[in-house]
């Protein structure tokens, strides 16, 4: 009878015992500080705050994408997935988040429990809210923030794989 629990329990043992391993193996994604840095050029700004995502190139791959609940998006294509516009009002818009930040208690409400829960996750931005984060980062003058932001765009917009009807294409 001891012969037959040690057939059947033992290898259920095993894969109890494995069972964390392969938890602890699961990708996590890495919580990164984001810091000031002294220039405003437009690609040392992506380098600092983009490059963890959309990787070097902006195409989405980097060493933080695996890890994200929705894939980066390839900032390469915003151009041609918009018609071969590069809109930058909206680029600002999606960077800056502030159109996303909760305006009510009820809609912070819905935010941490979508955080908490994984339901409603549509209610928890995928990307940092980078303006409110900026303003932390950046609290001496508001036109300087502006040309942060407006050089990280630009540079945005210089990575684009094909220019709109009577843009020019960007110098790499």
């Amino acid at each position: 009878m001891l012969s037959r629990f040690a057939t059947v329990a033992g290898p259920a043992l095993v894969l109890l015992a494995m069972t964390p391993a392969a938890w602890s193996q699961q990708p996590q994604v890495k919580k990164i500080t984001f810091r000031a840095v002294a220039s405003v050029n437009g690609k040392d700004l992506y380098q600092a705050y983009c490059v963890y995502c959309h990787g070097g190139d902006g195409e989405g791959h980097g060493p933080e994408a695996a890890v994200l609940r929705v894939p980066p998006a390839d900032l390469t294509t915003i151009a041609a997935r918009n018609g071969g516009k590069f809109e930058a009002v909206a680029v600002e818009d999606k960077i800056n988040g502030w159109k996303l930040v909760p305006r009510t208690m009820k809609e912070m409400s819905a935010r941490v429990d979508a955080m908490n829960t994984g339901k409603n996750a549509e209610d928890v931005p995928v990307m940092p809210l980078f303006g409110p984060l900026f303003a932390k980062l950046y609290p001496q003058e508001v036109r300087d923030r502006q040309i942060r932001m407006a050089n990280l765009i630009r540079h945005v917009k210089s990575i684009q794989e094909n220019p709109g009807p009577g843009e020019e294409a960007p110098k790499r």
